[in-house]
């Protein structure tokens, strides 16, 4: 009788024990997605935004730069002749030193704008992605741009549900501005 009892006690916490696992388990399995970083990253309206406003802000000096450069390009082309006076050149290579100094910082001008806005992007971008796997249950986010992932089933493809959210998040941000 005593071995009949032990023995259903034994069983009883081996199914109790073995249910627990299970369900153990299933709270820690994890949910991969992945979000192509990339196409967020050009596709999106905050993104095709800052294109618009670099092109706003500095398109005219650098169209002006470069005409200023084509303009060297021809003096050059008129100084390799013999009949071309010291004072001549002096003065393109004057010419093509402020050039190189105003070429040098605009495009200083132009990589601390691109900085301020891929943070800003960058920050907008991961908000989206903690939303949206929050949102979905994921419990882990890779980024499919970073080459670490071979393959990746489509379920687990979270780009369109992630540029929809920081287009979200971008217009909520316009509007309070």
């Amino acid at each position: 009788m005593r071995k009949v009892l032990f023995l259903t006690l034994a069983l009883s916490l081996m199914l109790v024990g073995s249910a627990f696992a299970a369900d153990a388990a299933a709270t820690l399995t994890p949910k991969i997605g992945v979000v192509d970083m990339q196409a967020v990253a050009t596709q999106s309206e905050p993104a095709k935004a800052a294109k618009e406003k670099m092109e706003k802000q500095f398109g005219k000096e650098r169209e002006s730069l470069e005409k200023q450069g084509e303009a060297l390009k021809k003096k050059a082309e008129d100084l390799k002749g013999p009949k071309a006076s010291e004072e001549k050149k002096l003065a393109f290579i004057k010419s093509k030193q402020e050039l190189d100094q105003k070429t040098r910082n605009f495009m200083r001008k132009v990589e601390q704008e691109e900085v301020k806005l891929r943070q800003d992007m960058v920050t907008m971008v991961f908000n989206a992605t903690y939303e949206v796997a929050k949102r979905k249950g994921f419990t882990f986010v890779v980024d499919i741009t970073a080459g670490g992932v071979l393959y990746a089933d489509q379920s687990m493809d979270l780009t369109p549900d992630v540029l929809a959210e920081v287009n979200k998040i971008f217009k909520e941000k316009g509007d309070k501005k």
